[in-house]
C-alpha cells in the first residue's frame, strides 16, 4: 500500500488482486452479474446484522484491540436479542434457509 501511495503508481486489476486490494477480477461482461449475485447474497442476510458488522468494522478501525472487541461484543449482545437471531438459530436447527424479517 505504501509503495502505491508514495509512488502514485497506477496498477491493473490483476496486480490489485495480487496485492489483496480487490477480492476478485472479472471480465467486463461478467462484472455486473457477479456484483448482482454478491448483492443478492448479502441481502438475504439479516439487515441488522449487516449494519452492525459494518459499524464494527468502521468504528473498530479507530479503537484499540481491547476497545474494539468490547464494542463488537456490545453489538453482538444487541443482535442476540432480535427476532432475526431467533429465526437464524431456528433455521439452523431445522436445516433450512433463514427467513429474516429485518432487511
Amino acid at each position: 500500500a505504501k509503495e502505491l501511495i508514495f509512488s502514485g503508481k497506477i496498477i491493473g486489476a490483476e496486480a490489485a488482486q495480487g496485492f489483496g486490494l480487490v477480492n476478485a477480477v472479472y471480465p467486463q461482461a461478467e462484472l455486473l452479474p457477479a456484483v448482482q449475485a454478491l448483492a443478492e447474497t448479502i441481502a438475504r442476510n439479516g439487515g441488522q446484522a449487516i449494519a452492525s458488522a459494518k459499524d464494527a468494522i468502521f468504528t473498530g478501525m479507530n479503537l484499540s484491540l481491547e476497545d474494539g472487541v468490547r464494542y463488537e461484543s456490545g453489538l453482538f449482545g444487541t443482535l442476540f436479542s432480535t427476532e432475526d437471531q431467533k429465526e437464524g438459530m431456528q433455521a439452523f436447527v431445522e436445516k433450512r434457509k433463514a427467513n429474516f424479517k429485518n432487511r
